[in-house]
């Protein structure tokens, strides 16, 4: 008797959201990649922010995304190692999620700062 073929393997649905996307990404790196991208980003937009000031905002501001999404990363991590784990401490949960609730504002506001100081000389010659 011959088998049936079996199906190709379901392929998994692609994130729907950049939320979904950038989670995503963040719970399949590797602790040295998140510690690595939080270290050099909030190390980097401080040194970008000391030595060019104000003409450095830019690379600062998309430097401190790029840093508070590998700590937000971090405290993700920490956070789903903790909800395994019966008996955690609430004040260690609670904190993990401050940090992941900071870091994410933290990234949002860096990457609409970038985003805007991209977009203000286009909009300025475009308004004017």
């Amino acid at each position: 008797m011959i088998a049936a073929p079996s199906a190709p393997p379901a392929s998994p649905t692609p994130p729907a959201s950049l939320g979904e996307m950038l989670t995503s990404v963040a719970r399949h790196a590797t602790d040295a990649r998140l510690t690595t991208m939080m270290i050099s980003g909030l190390a980097g937009a401080a040194i970008v922010a000391l030595v060019l000031g104000r003409r450095g905002w830019l690379g600062a501001a998309a430097l401190l995304a790029i840093g508070a999404y590998g700590g937000w990363g971090i405290a993700d991590r920490e956070l789903n190692r903790l909800y395994s784990r019966p008996g955690a401490s609430r004040g260690l949960v609670l904190s993990f999620r401050l940090l992941r609730a900071l870091c994410a504002i933290v990234a949002g506001a860096a990457s609409v700062s970038a985003a805007f100081q991209l977009l203000t000389p286009l909009l300025g010659r475009w308004i004017s």
